[in-house]
C-alpha cells in the first residue's frame, strides 16, 4: 500500500490517539466516545454505501453523506436529537483537526460545518463555568499584587456564596457571622429577605488573608469590598467588578478555547448552582441557597448539557460492542486499519 493511500488513516490514528488525549487532555472516556462516533460512521458507509473501512478516503464526508448518516442514527437507531448533535460535534471536531493539519481539506470541513445542530434538545438556559474552568479562572489574577489578591478573593467568594453582584457588594464586616467554628455570610436579598451561607475551611482561610490585608482595624459597618477614592474607601460599584472579570476572561480564554467568551458576576452565580445540581443537591435547596423566591426560577438548571450528555454516551457501550462483535471475525487489510487507527 503506498503511504499516500495512508493518509486519511494516519490523520484518524493522530486524531484519536494524539490529539484529544495528549493536545487537547481529554479523559480516555471523553476520547472514547469519538471514537464510536468514528466506528459508527464506518459501519454505516459498510452497510449503507457498500464502502469498505479500507477504501475511505476523505471523499466521503461530504455534507450529504455525513447528514445521511445522521438520519440513520435517527431513523433506525433510534438515537435521540441530543445523541445526533453530539455524533454531528464529534464528526465536525475530527474534520476541523484535519484541516488545521491540512490547509487543502479545509473545504471538506467548511461543507460539513453547514450542517446545523438538530432542533429539539432542551437549551442550556444559563451561562456557567465548568470545574475545571473555575479552577483557571481563579489562577488568572496576579497575586503577587494587592489588586490581584483582592480580586482572586472576590472571584472565589462570589462562587462560594453564590451571591447576586449587588448582594456581595452591599455586604459589610458585620455581615459576616462567627459562632464557635462556624463562619457564615448573611445576605440581604431582593424583597429584603436575608439568608445564612455557611463558608467552608478553605474559603475562611481565604476570607481570614483578605481581612488580615485589607481590613486590619476597619469599623464593623466598612464595605467588605472596595475601592479607594481620594484616600477613602467607598463602596466597589458593579462596572469595577465587571471590568475587571471581562479582563480575566479574556486571559483565560487565551489559554482555554473553550473558555466562555464573556465573563460575568452572574456566571460565578450559576457555576455553584449548577455543581450542586450535578451533585445531586435538591432544587428546593438550591432555591433556598441562591434566594429565589419561586422554585421555577431554580428549575433552569434542570437540563441536560453536554457534559451530561456526553458521560451518558460514556456509559453506553451497546454501539462500541456491537461493533467489536462486527469485526471480531475480519482478518487481512481491513482488521490492520482498524488496529492502526485504534478504533478497537
Amino acid at each position: 500500500m503506498k503511504k499516500s493511500e495512508l493518509y486519511f488513516y494516519v490523520l484518524l490514528r493522530d486524531f484519536l490517539t494524539d490529539y484529544l488525549l495528549t493536545r487537547r487532555n481529554f479523559s480516555e472516556k471523553t476520547a472514547k466516545s469519538y471514537r464510536q462516533t468514528l466506528n459508527l460512521l464506518r459501519i454505516y458507509f459498510r452497510e449503507k454505501k457498500g464502502i469498505a473501512f479500507d477504501k475511505m478516503d476523505f471523499i466521503c464526508f461530504t455534507r450529504s453523506n455525513i447528514y445521511d448518516f445522521l438520519m440513520w442514527l435517527k431513523m433506525d437507531r433510534n438515537n435521540s436529537t441530543q445523541t445526533l448533535n453530539l455524533r454531528l460535534s464529534a464528526i465536525k471536531s475530527f474534520l476541523k483537526f484535519c484541516s488545521e493539519e491540512d490547509i487543502e481539506l479545509t473545504s471538506t470541513f467548511l461543507d460539513v460545518s453547514t450542517i446545523h445542530a438538530f432542533k429539539g434538545t432542551k437549551k442550556p438556559c444559563v451561562d456557567y463555568l465548568t470545574q475545571q474552568q473555575l479552577k483557571l479562572i481563579f489562577t488568572i489574577p496576579d497575586v503577587t499584587t494587592k489588586i490581584g489578591r483582592r480580586d482572586r478573593f472576590l472571584l472565589i467568594f462570589a462562587y462560594e456564596t453564590g451571591a447576586r453582584i449587588q448582594e456581595l457588594l452591599d455586604l459589610l464586616l458585620c455581615s459576616i457571622v462567627r459562632h464557635d467554628n462556624n463562619v457564615r455570610v448573611r445576605i440581604h436579598g431582593k424583597g429584603d429577605k436575608v439568608r445564612h451561607i455557611p463558608l467552608l475551611g478553605s474559603t475562611v482561610k481565604h476570607l481570614d488573608s483578605y481581612l488580615a490585608e485589607f481590613h486590619n482595624g476597619s469599623s464593623p459597618n466598612a464595605f467588605l469590598f472596595f475601592t479607594i477614592h481620594d484616600s477613602q474607601h467607598t463602596k466597589m460599584m458593579p462596572g469595577t467588578v465587571d471590568y475587571f472579570l471581562k479582563k480575566y476572561g479574556k486571559m483565560a480564554l487565551m489559554r482555554d478555547e473553550t473558555f466562555p467568551e464573556s465573563l460575568h458576576a452572574h456566571m460565578l452565580r450559576h457555576s455553584i448552582a449548577m455543581a450542586m445540581y450535578k451533585k445531586g443537591v435538591p432544587i428546593s435547596y438550591i432555591r433556598d441557597f441562591l434566594g429565589h423566591r419561586s422554585i421555577e426560577t431554580t428549575t433552569v438548571y434542570s437540563y441536560a448539557d453536554d457534559e451530561t450528555i456526553r458521560k451518558a454516551l460514556e456509559s453506553v457501550d451497546h454501539d462500541n460492542n456491537s461493533a467489536t462483535r462486527k469485526q471480531k471475525n475480519w482478518k487481512g487489510k481491513e482488521q490492520y486499519l482498524l488496529d492502526f487507527c485504534g478504533l478497537n
